[in-house]
């Protein structure tokens, strides 16, 4: 055949001014994407952290970091020209658009590396600041890139793997989709369970808790165990009922069935660890109702990989994360319409503490101005806010004053000291309030709460209401740093509110219109994965690590030493010389070993009323020593028995 009958190739028309600006996008963009990857592949080793903290590379270094860097962006021009001048010319504009679509999350792989140098950032607002630019960034990117994702079926090797996909998920029996999900949340919460208890007790064993507030709780546990309700007398010595002025913690009861297996401090912690990872079920299933089970499930394990989550669960023992746990299996019961179920989590959580219902009036405040099950969000909020008022102005008051009002100080009226002068401050001068808020270290902590969950519960109006508990009885605070660190349990009066809500604005988010809310949501999920192991890196107990700090400093995940162990044998040696029900006085550190006694005081408060004092001579740690010094001095105690580092002294005619 003569080849000038044969059909002339298919020209690219010209290009317009549209076209070009299309054309100049995509490859700009596959040339950042060719730097940036490149880049990212050089930003390991231990020069990244110096690089990162101070900018310290060597001359050389810097000259060949930006040789492979410019080789990247070649490369990345490279690439965009093989899609834009193919044999075939007609749509190769067309290619290019698409192949940089795909590409555009990569734009900032470079910047992603430095996020997981744990010594790499020496401030903490700063790190916070960044990783949330990073995350906001990344999310629109990432969205690009997905809903270019259609636009692959007319290709061959796409196509070809769909089909392979499709394929092997006919083979696989329903039930494996099904049930897949919850069963790896449910071993991802009892491995959680086992990780913290296992860790938490072994940090204790290391003599790293405290009387605050471990060897107070497990005091007033040991105490209702033997029939004296709301006695703690390591922070008051009193009589029964005495410690209900602080914190009203009914839920005690039903726990003491488990607490009574081993009264002693390792139960509480184990307890603890168990109620807490067992959250991620109910943040699951309450997800799973409204998404796909793979992204429930990520949502789950974002929870037990949640920094404040971490430290709160390994801070001693507290009612805020145990009530959080409750409060979780709660709204799932309550979204399940199994009411029972319901009212008994209901009732645990609200009994767990005297603020807990705060956080329960916004959740039946939510209902009502959603207008989701009004009639049930109206009993919600009037019994809680009942409740609160009963316990917190009426109740409480009558045992004794707050022991916690300095935590506000800076937001009572002149002339009082109370949680109602708080509120008085906050509805006659709502702007001072709001004043004591700006400080950077609640902007560190806002950022660390809501960044892990790529701020989902800020995206809809009605969801702030799930932010409002916490906000109340942290960021509110004045003066107190605990309150706005993560490595304390304050945090849990954010947690269980904000994973339900981040739930329900991912789903929310195909409301208007279903691809493109699958799109956002699926983007979403991904910034929701990245700042979440961003932080947990950082601020994370997980895996074991010498810099994970938890309430007043780091936790010790390494084994017990034969030294401690028999620390704690001599110390039971001692404890055992002393009578049941005799007044024990003891060190800050062994308190929380020693307090399951009815009698137990804390000698940093002095040793005034105590039959015993047990304590650490010379470990020059603040007031411990100091008492016990004057205790001899006074010539009302002599050493009775003594072990090394270990003293125990008797009050003349004690028992």
């Amino acid at each position: 055949m003569n080849d000038d009958t044969a059909p002339a190739p298919a020209r690219r028309p010209p290009l317009d001014d549209r076209d070009r600006a299309r054309l100049l996008r995509s490859v700009a963009t596959l040339a950042l994407v060719g730097a940036s990857v490149v880049m990212m592949l050089q930003m390991f080793g231990p020069w990244v952290e110096s690089f990162v903290l101070s900018n310290a590379v060597s001359p050389k270094g810097r000259r060949i970091l930006l040789l492979w860097t410019g080789l990247g962006g070649a490369l990345g021009v490279a690439a965009a020209a093989l899609l834009y001048l193919p044999r075939r010319r007609a749509g190769g504009l067309d290619r290019l658009e698409l192949g940089a679509r795909l590409a555009a999350p990569l734009t900032l792989a470079a910047l992603v590396p430095p996020f997981f140098v744990r010594a790499g950032w020496n401030d903490d607002l700063l790190f916070s600041l960044a990783l949330s630019a990073l995350i906001l960034a990344l999310e629109p990117l990432v969205r690009v890139q997905l809903a270019a994702w259609p636009e692959l079926a007319g290709f061959r090797g796409p196509r070809k793997l769909g089909g392979l996909l499709a394929r092997l998920r006919a083979r696989l029996p329903a039930s494996v989709g099904r049930w897949t999900p919850l069963g790896l949340v449910i071993a991802g919460a009892i491995g959680f369970g086992l990780y913290v208890a296992i860790f938490a007790i072994r940090n204790h064993r290391h003599f790293n808790t405290f009387d605050y507030d471990l060897g107070q709780l497990n005091n007033e546990f040991y105490n209702a165990l033997h029939g004296h309700p709301f006695r703690c007398t390591p922070l008051i010595r009193e009589g029964n009922w005495s410690e209900l002025r602080d914190h009203a913690a009914f839920t005690m009861y039903p726990l003491l069935p488990f607490y009574a297996l081993a009264p002693r401090s390792e139960t509480l912690l184990a307890i603890q660890a168990v109620l807490v990872g067992s959250g991620a079920i109910p943040i699951y299933r309450f997800a799973a109702r409204r998404l796909s089970r793979p992204l429930a499930a990520v949502l789950a394990f974002a929870y037990l990989l949640y920094p404040p989550v971490h430290g709160a669960t390994f801070f001693e023992m507290h009612f805020q994360p145990v009530a959080g746990a409750f409060l979780l299996w709660m709204i799932d019961m309550f979204d399940d319409r199994r009411t029972a179920l319901f009212v008994a989590f209901f009732l645990l959580a609200i009994g767990c503490r005297e603020d807990v219902p705060v956080g329960l009036c916004c959740f039946g405040l939510f209902l009502v101005l959603t207008g989701h099950r009004t009639r049930a969000g109206i009993w919600i909020l009037v019994v809680s806010a009942v409740y609160f008022v009963a316990i917190r102005f009426v109740i409480m008051p009558l045992i004794g004053p707050w022991g916690f009002a300095e935590i506000y100080k800076d937001l009572f009226p002149p002339g009082e000291s109370s949680f109602g002068g708080v509120v008085k401050t906050m509805v006659t001068n709502p702007v001072f309030t709001f004043r004591t808020m700006l400080t950077s270290d609640k902007l560190r902590y806002v950022l660390q709460i809501l960044t892990p969950i790529a701020f989902l519960p800020l995206r809809r109006v009605p969801l702030w209401l799930a932010v409002v508990p916490g906000f109340f009885f942290s960021v509110l605070t004045t003066g107190y740093g605990a309150t706005t660190n993560i490595g304390y349990q304050y945090s849990a009066h954010f947690t269980a509110y904000i994973f339900p809500a981040a739930a329900l604005a991912l789903a929310w988010m195909e409301t208007t219109n279903a691809v493109d809310g699958r799109v956002r949501r699926r983007a979403a999920a991904v910034a929701l994965v990245l700042a979440t192991l961003a932080m947990t890196v950082r601020w994370g107990g997980f895996p074991p690590r010498t810099s994970f700090a938890s309430g007043y400093g780091t936790i010790n995940f390494k084994p017990n030493t034969p030294e401690e162990l028999q620390k704690d044998r001599w110390l039971h040696e001692l404890v055992a010389r002393v009578p049941p029900l005799a007044k024990l006085a003891v060190s800050d550190r062994e308190l929380p070993h020693v307090s399951s006694r009815l009698d137990c005081y804390t000698l940093m408060e002095g040793y005034q009323g105590s039959d015993y004092i047990l304590y650490v001579p010379n470990s020059g740690i603040g007031r411990d020593g100091d008492q016990a010094a004057r205790a001899l001095a006074s010539g009302e105690f002599v050493e009775i028995d003594r072990r090394p580092q270990l003293s125990l002294l008797k009050r003349h005619g004690a028992p």
